[in-house]
């Protein structure tokens, strides 16, 4: 597995050698094909636990617990959060780089598309559940959503692009977290 996804990091995907995963792994290729069908069975092995990781945060990030603006306005709530950020973007900065830009060919080839629709599912879910507690919620359109989650998956991109250390990456959402509190306020006119 280490030998893959170093050749995976190295060239991505589509460019990823079997022939050289077999070799630094120091078994015949034909002995990969007894663990795994194809590449793309081990690209995934490699890269699931990452993409699992990312989908459970942001569905616990948007239950019914997170409702509440003015305990997720707190500084409190906000390290908290900041902190799984960081853990997340350092323990799977390579599997994300992975995922975002070097999947092309793989059955994770979508994975940017994927993320915002997601993202965009659980976020427009989590707006009904806002609206049974404050029914005098202004709605904030699907569209305008679907927008702000694909800034969050470029935001993600850009991070592991110029490749943050954690006190950048500690500034940028906690500048973000008070930027996206006093808008959601504003729009939803909580």
């Amino acid at each position: 597995k280490k030998a893959a996804r170093k050749e995976f990091i190295k060239k991505g995907f589509k460019d990823a050698s079997m022939r050289t995963i077999a070799k630094e792994s120091k078994v015949g290729l034909s002995n990969i094909y007894n663990y795994f069908k194809n590449k793309d069975e081990i690209f995934l092995d490699i890269v699931t636990p990452a993409r699992d990781d990312i989908f459970a945060f942001v569905s616990e990030k948007h239950t019914e617990k997170y409702i509440d603006f003015n305990f997720m306005s707190t500084p409190d709530y906000q390290e908290e959060t900041v902190e799984v950020y960081i853990h997340l973007l350092m323990k799977y900065k390579e599997e994300l780089r992975l995922l975002l830009f070097h999947s092309q060919g793989s059955s994770m080839g979508n994975f940017r598309d994927d993320l915002t629709e997601y993202l965009t599912d659980v976020s427009n879910n989590h707006k009904q559940l806002v609206k049974k507690h404050y029914p005098q919620m202004n709605d904030v359109s699907s569209f305008f959503t679907h927008a702000l989650c694909a800034f969050m998956v470029s935001i993600v991109g850009e991070i592991i692009t110029h490749d943050l250390d954690k006190e950048k990456i500690q500034e940028f959402f906690r500048e973000y977290f008070r930027f996206q509190i006093v808008g959601w306020r504003e729009l939803i006119g909580l």
